[in-house]
């Protein structure tokens, strides 16, 4: 790691990491729905998986069901990276589609990225973390944000 001017440096990264690109994202929203509502739930998941297939650095998703306990609900989406992720989330089409199924959603850390990848083909990639050295400690207007 270095510290002086160029590319990578004084960022705490490799000078590789800092200059490539963003780190694809998987986003995973899991719920929890009740019998009577399975129907409509089903039907909504598909209008918000299209809502979301309209957004730039959308790449996929899966909407499903467990085969196992068919009350637990899955959304899984992947995005070119956090930026797409968020601004995704912010379209006028998504928060209508997507806001009512929200009641049933778990509270779970939901959005991943993508450190290495391996395709059915063989191909593999490996990518760097844009996540800032000080995610854990600092948040928006200089407020700390501590875990313990």
């Amino acid at each position: 790691m270095d510290s002086g001017p160029g590319p990578g440096r004084g960022t705490g990264r490799p000078a590789a990491a800092a200059s490539a690109a963003a780190a694809p994202v998987v986003a995973v929203l899991r719920f929890d729905v009740p019998e009577p509502s399975w129907g409509d739930f089903a039907a909504a998941g598909e209008r918000v998986v299209a809502a979301l297939a309209a957004q730039r650095g959308f790449r996929a998703a899966r909407f499903g069901r467990c085969v196992d306990e068919p009350a637990a609900w899955l959304l899984v989406t992947e995005w070119a990276g956090p930026g797409a992720w968020r601004r995704a989330l912010s379209g006028f089409d998504v928060r209508c589609e997507l806001t009512p199924l929200l009641s049933w959603a778990q509270d779970a850390p939901g959005a991943f990225e993508v450190l290495h990848e391996r395709s059915a083909d063989g191909t593999e990639r490996s990518h760097g973390s844009a996540r800032a050295l000080d995610a854990d400690v600092a948040a928006p207007g200089g407020a700390g944000r501590h875990r313990g």
